[in-house]
């Protein structure tokens, strides 16, 4: 879906590209920690006692299960589990 008016767009990536590298990684960082919380916060509302082996597993799926076959996402989730 693509909802932004093309001028807004333009001047958004315009903003971005105007600062460095660095400045560009840390505010990608930050808004991967900040998704991050909210997916655990939406994970830890259907189970409040989740173990953190779990956790860590169900985050892994949300984030990364669909970009792989079936037999690697498996192996991994449940290395996560142990």
């Amino acid at each position: 879906m693509i909802d932004t008016d093309p001028v807004i767009e333009s001047k958004t990536r315009a903003l971005m590209m105007n600062k460095s590298p660095e400045e560009r990684l840390i505010i990608g960082c930050s808004m991967f920690t900040f998704v991050k919380a909210i997916v655990r916060s939406s994970i830890m509302q259907k189970n409040s006692s989740m173990p953190p082996c779990d956790l860590k597993k169900e985050l892994f799926l949300r984030f990364y299960g669909n970009d792989m076959d079936k037999s690697a996402r498996d192996r991994i989730a449940n290395s996560l589990s142990q």
